[in-house]
């Protein structure tokens, strides 16, 4: 199938060819995920394409059978260690989200191993096919999570103090009725977290 648009870091070392439709877009307010995105932030500076917007993490949704990484091909577990950099939240948190350390571009949530239905993406890293011009969402994504934002005030409608019950559905049917892992994910063990990634652990500080 021909893709609809391209996935790509801010160096262009991580792509990744999309085939169909977003299943959703949203800005999420939550500590955890904002967090996430100004620890990276942080530490590479200008170097990466930042996922934060309004304020919040941009995260578009695609169906994991729909996402394809092209370069590289993840077959090579030495690939993943030394392109990928993974987060986790607190000493007790779990490493589900990634990062490039050619640039500090968050992935975001790629998958796991139990939840592969769906992948979520950086989506300031998200082109049309041109690989140049960045995808413009029809409309304003929904700011979701936003009673746990960090600046409550400042973050712009449309918003929802918690998830719409769509987005509630596709996590719900992820977990019930997961896909065939016949997806960009099979045979690809390189992409998930193992024992030699890369791991930072990024402080807990609104407790």
């Amino acid at each position: 199938m021909m893709s609809k648009f391209v996935y790509r870091c801010n160096c262009g070392k991580l792509k990744a060819k999309l085939t169909g439709l977003p299943v959703n877009s949203n800005v999420c307010h939550c500590h955890s995920c904002v967090a996430a995105g100004r620890y990276v932030d942080e530490k590479f500076g200008s170097k990466n394409t930042s996922v934060l917007r309004n304020g919040g993490a941009y995260i578009t949704t695609f169906t994991a059978a729909n996402v394809e990484f092209e370069q590289p091909d993840f077959t090579d577990a030495e690939q993943h260690v030394d392109l990928l950099g993974w987060l986790k939240m607190g000493q007790n948190g779990e490493p589900f989200r990634a990062y490039t350390k050619c640039c500090g571009t968050l992935v975001f949530t790629l998958a796991t191993k139990k939840l592969s239905t769906y992948c979520g993406l950086n989506g300031n890293c998200i082109y049309l096919n041109d690989g140049v011009t960045p995808l413009q969402p029809s409309s304003e994504p929904i700011n979701i999570m936003t009673k746990f934002a960090f600046d409550g005030d400042q973050v712009p409608e449309p918003k929802c103090n918690y998830v719409p019950l769509g987005f509630l559905w596709n996590v719900v049917k992820s977990v019930l009725i997961p896909l065939p892992f016949a997806s960009a994910f099979k045979g690809k063990d390189a992409m998930f977290y193992n024992e030699k990634s890369t791991l930072d652990t990024v402080p807990i500080t609104w407790e």
